[in-house]
């Protein structure tokens, strides 16, 4: 626990400045903004500020009170043992309840961050690099990483996180809709899009696709190849409404790193498909089918 107590009065130094720095937000933002832009901030945006603002300095004050209380009681922590207590206790009561009454994704997991950091030299205590051997050395050095990345930007799990926030997407309706990706042709024609989940945990087609067509053309029918024997391997899986993740605990199993749809595959056995392709397709805003430009195609074998 060497340095905690110093740490800890840093954090509950720093809480106490940013908690009463909150009550003078709406005074130091116009301020910051002047130095940042060099000029005064419009009159049109200053109802903007203000309102989200409010939002900011509500959730400074939730967060800096919390961490001011919880390094108070950490200040006192003379063990190890003691500081695992107390932390799993306030992660706790973070997660079933400050979490939820915040706003900022950020001033959560700026508080976990805070609240954890002690976790790293902890660490460095019970496992350290000094006198051990190569192969120990790096163990430990793979640890570190791990618990690098546990404690910054915050440890969280569910259900009490929400997601990556703020991505969002410009939909231009004087252009048509474009559904791109790989499908699957049925010898009577009808299609079906080849699911992400099909080859999870690859997950990401789409890019190995543009890749190899921009990289090296040539070998987009071996992908194509790939794609195949992967549904013929896994449509036992497919057929029963699972995908694949889930053969062991069904639907019970954690959901691959990205959404995928799901496709009726029953109607779509090996036996009955004569050709997978890459297509874009193009479609107007009331569901009227355009045209299809397919890049490439291969025949079923």
């Amino acid at each position: 626990m060497k340095y905690f107590k110093l740490y800890s009065v840093f954090v509950i130094v720093l809480s106490l400045v940013v908690f009463v720095s909150s009550f003078y937000m709406f005074d130091i933002l116009p301020v910051l903004y002047k130095v940042y832009t060099g000029h005064t901030i419009e009159s049109s945006k200053i109802l903007k500020l203000q309102e989200l603002g409010s939002v900011v300095i509500h959730d400074i004050r939730i967060y800096s009170s919390f961490t001011l209380l919880t390094f108070l009681v950490f200040f006192f922590v003379k063990n190890n043992r003691q500081y695992f207590v107390m932390m799993f206790v306030f992660l706790i009561v973070h997660f079933v309840f400050i979490a939820e009454i915040g706003e900022f994704t950020v001033f959560r997991r700026l508080y976990q961050f805070v609240i954890m950091l002690p976790l790293i030299w902890i660490f460095f205590e019970y496992f350290p690099l000094k006198k051990i051997s190569y192969y120990q050395r790096i163990t430990h050095s793979f640890l570190y990483i791990t618990l690098l990345c546990i404690v910054f930007p915050g440890i969280y799990f569910p259900p009490f996180f929400n997601g990556i926030g703020g991505w969002t997407d410009q939909i231009d309706k004087t252009q048509p809709i474009t559904i791109s990706g790989v499908f699957l042709v049925r010898k009577d024609n009808k299609e079906v899009i080849y699911s992400r989940s099909i080859v999870n945990p690859i997950n990401f087609p789409g890019r190995i696709n543009s890749y190899l067509l921009r990289i090296n053309p040539k070998k987009i029918f071996k992908i194509l190849e790939f794609y195949e024997k992967n549904y013929k391997e896994r449509y036992p899986f497919l057929k029963r409404e699972i995908t694949p993740n889930q053969k062991l605990i069904g639907k019970f199993a954690y959901p691959g790193h990205n959404p995928y749809g799901k496709f009726d595959y029953n109607k779509f056995p090996p036996n009955s498909i004569k050709a997978i392709k890459i297509s874009t397709k193009y479609y107007t805003w009331d569901k009227k089918f355009i045209e299809e430009k397919i890049i490439a195609k291969k025949d079923w074998k």
